[in-house]
């Protein structure tokens, strides 16, 4: 995701386009996601809704998954491109309030990349 220019490293466009694309539609991916978290609520398994939000939306996906995850590299990312404070909010107020999915979401990327620990 990094791009070599003049001895620094870039953020790339497809990470800008992806934090800009999850401001922008901020209210449906957290509708989504509400609707997700209340499926685990109920202890019903949310491995489908999962992998059908991440067929619909991988770009979002993989940024919620480094929310979680990767927080560092993101940080670090986020720093570098120098984004703006609302969308960093907005970030954070997703980390906040879908923490108690993180290990779901965790699971199911293991799973994918063939790591099942289930």
């Amino acid at each position: 995701m990094f791009e070599e220019k003049k001895g620094e490293v870039e953020v790339s466009e497809a990470f800008l386009k992806t934090i800009d694309t999850f401001y922008k539609e901020r209210d449906a991916i957290f509708n989504e996601f509400d609707a997700i978290r209340a499926k685990y609520s109920k202890g019903e398994t949310i491995i489908d809704a999962l992998r059908e939000f991440r067929l619909k939306r991988a770009s979002i996906f993989t940024l919620i998954d480094a929310i979680f995850h990767k927080e560092v590299e993101l940080e670090d990312k986020l720093a570098r491109a120098d984004i703006a404070k609302e969308k960093r909010e907005k970030l954070q107020e997703f980390k906040d309030r879908f923490a108690d999915l993180a290990e779901e979401i965790d699971l199911y990327v293991l799973k994918e990349i063939g790591v099942d620990q289930r």
